[in-house]
């Protein structure tokens, strides 16, 4: 029985990743990628200061919770199986068929394609394809993190962790204390992260193996997720609290520089933030929603595979061959990449093999 809470949150924390990319693109904060900004100072940016420390820390988590709901149903050789399809076929061979086009466009927006040309062709696509995987680093890094709790799950095969952790929170103050440790661990997490090295700083391996982790063993939890629920009235509140704080002290500093991603401040905002929305999810999300439910939840990860292919297309025409002004493009991005992302996913998902590939579904007779 799948937990509706649960599915919307996740799609609008997909919509709120596309949200960001229409933002980051053009950001003007010195965060590394896009296509460079419009203006020296973009105070529309600040958009991204109060979405990038959590959103991605959530996906983690409910990936987490999921992943528990999923391997209390099959056995971990079936989920592996399953993650396997889902996860790294795209983000390995669906990078040769159609992601690509991602690493051409960013190798032009880097005034690197002309560095390519001596090259011979099938050199340079083999860079375009290694270059494309843009978004598609969260589905390999979950790949990743699954292989590691099919790990440590084998060590406790009769649940008895599990058990115990349906006993512990039998009050409110034990709720508490299993935030703090939770904010301490992520706080561990970022430390650990070397945010100089060269990828690391987007995949941040020892930070989102934590909110996965804990959702799996703890948030997945019947008796913490009704604890939770209690807040919801103030978790929402509490969160755009933080969100308005957050950007008011760190805007324009780059946002994923060491120094900014190692605070107090943005580890508070990521794991904290991240309990508040959940806790409003629970309280208000727990119903089927017109058109979320029915037509967006079903196509939010294609959505999320999707939708930086046609932005990268769209913002850089855009901003490179016609007189259209930053607030001109904006709502058009906000808009047209969506809808694409749709069509794109409703189209190639009905076609043999290339569905396999690109979204990694299981080729169909139909």
């Amino acid at each position: 029985m799948r937990r509706i809470w649960a599915d919307n949150l996740r799609c609008i924390v997909v919509l709120l990743v596309v949200i960001y990319h229409c933002f980051y693109i053009f950001n003007s904060v010195g965060v590394f990628g896009g296509l460079g900004p419009f203006n020296e100072k973009q105070p529309v940016d600040m958009i991204e200061y109060a979405l990038y420390p959590w959103f991605m820390a959530l996906l983690f988590l409910l990936a987490g919770i999921s992943a528990k709901w999923s391997l209390d149903k099959r056995s971990s050789k079936e989920f592996f199986r399953g993650r396997s399809l889902k996860l790294l076929v795209p983000s390995t061979l669906g990078l040769f068929v159609l992601y690509w086009i991602v690493g051409y466009f960013n190798a032009i927006a880097g005034g690197g394609i002309e560095g390519l040309q001596e090259l011979p062709g099938l050199v340079r696509y083999l860079i375009f394809a290694a270059s494309g995987i843009g978004p598609l680093w969260f589905i390999q890094l979950l790949w990743f993190y699954s292989l590691i709790l099919i790990s440590i799950r084998a060590l406790d095969k009769e649940g008895k962790f599990n058990y115990l952790v349906s006993r512990a929170f039998g009050s409110n103050v034990a709720v508490f204390i299993f935030v703090l440790f939770f904010a301490a661990f992520c706080y561990a997490g970022t430390i650990l992260t070397n945010y100089e090295a060269p990828l690391m700083g987007l995949y941040r391996i020892p930070f989102y193996i934590v909110p996965f982790l804990f959702g799996y063993f703890f948030f997945s939890s019947d008796a913490f997720l009704e604890r939770l629920r209690a807040f919801g009235p103030y978790g929402l509140g509490l969160f755009l609290l933080m969100a308005v704080l957050y950007t008011l002290r760190w805007y324009p500093e780059c946002y994923t520089s060491a120094a900014v991603q190692q605070h107090w401040t943005t580890v508070v905002f990521a794991s904290l933030g991240s309990i508040c929305l959940l806790s409003a999810a629970l309280r208000y999300l727990d119903r089927p929603i017109p058109f979320l439910t029915s037509f967006l939840v079903p196509r939010s990860y294609g959505i999320y595979l999707l939708h930086y292919l046609p932005l990268v297309v769209f913002a850089y025409y855009m901003k490179q061959f016609t007189d259209l002004s930053p607030e001109q493009i904006y709502p058009i991005l906000l808009v047209s990449v969506p809808i694409v992302s749709i069509a794109l996913y409703d189209v190639l998902r009905h076609i043999p093999v290339i569905r396999w590939l690109v979204l990694g579904m299981k080729n169909s007779s139909k």
